[in-house]
């Protein structure tokens, strides 16, 4: 697995937001009803997709567990006059990510984020932030392909 820290500034996405847990799976939900009011404004046409997590300080801390509540977005960085009236400002926090590539479905993502947390971060000199988590992907990203291909941003702090 190859490892790319980089540091990104603040960003103001726009998109939706909802109240999960990994119980609820409520992302495909999510996104069906994000990519329609894409499709239906005529005026949008992203490149650029993310999907952002905010687990708060349970992830850092190790207390996630199914039924933890967080935030999950999905969003597009568009100018402020194109955004559909049931979109909403998204914050996306700057600060030092370590960036990698999954390829393969949503099922396969587990094991590359077990081989990120349980292999390579231990030995980085760097530890979780409660910063958001995000992934990023292009518009022909589908989450059934085994084919896909995201890059997964994971909020780091040095040690």
């Amino acid at each position: 697995m190859e490892i790319l820290i980089t540091e990104i500034p603040t960003k103001i996405l726009k998109g939706r937001t909802i109240e999960t847990s990994f119980a609820r799976q409520e992302t495909s939900k999510l996104w069906k009803a994000f990519r329609a009011s894409i499709t239906q404004s005529k005026k949008l046409n992203p490149t650029k997709f993310y999907s952002i997590q905010r687990y708060g300080s349970e992830l850092k801390e190790g207390v996630l567990n199914l039924d933890t509540v967080f935030e999950k977005c999905a969003a597009i960085d568009c100018d402020l006059e194109k955004i559909p009236s049931d979109f909403e400002e998204v914050v996306l926090e700057g600060g030092i990510y370590a960036v990698f590539e999954h390829q393969g479905s949503p099922l396969d993502f587990q094991n590359s984020l077990h081989n990120f947390i349980q292999k390579w971060l231990p030995k980085s000199g760097y530890e979780l932030d409660a910063r958001n988590h995000f992934e990023t992907f292009d518009d022909k990203y589908d989450p059934f392909s085994e084919n896909s291909v995201e890059l997964v941003w994971i909020p780091i702090i040095k040690t």
